[in-house]
């Protein structure tokens, strides 16, 4: 399917008409994953405050909830590290700005 010149002047076109620009489709997707990795902190420190908080244990000295919230945080700094390195790219923010490759970072 063949996408009509847009005239700049003009209103009179169809969204359908608009070429995505790549950056905007990164930085969605880079979004939702962002999103998705703070639900999935935030559900695990619920369930540990509201459920292992009632278990009487110990770990190393710790009582158990202190203990897997520690791991927790631990495993967030780890997913936030891989998140950044392996689906954030950075792009040029001028107006015909392009995403950069995944390839060697650029001084």
């Amino acid at each position: 399917m063949e996408r009509k010149k847009i005239d700049p002047n003009s209103r009179d076109y169809n969204f359908s008409d608009i070429e995505p620009d790549e950056r905007f489709v990164q930085t969605t997707k880079e979004f939702w994953i962002t999103v998705g990795v703070f639900g999935v902190f935030t559900l695990l420190m619920m369930v540990n405050l509201f459920v292992i908080n009632k278990i009487d244990a110990f770990v190393m000295g710790f009582p158990l909830w202190i203990f897997v919230e520690i791991c927790i945080l631990i495993g967030m700094v780890i997913a936030v590290v891989l998140v950044v390195s392996y689906v954030y790219r950075d792009m040029d923010i001028t107006p015909h700005g392009k995403l950069k490759s995944k390839g060697k970072k650029q001084a």
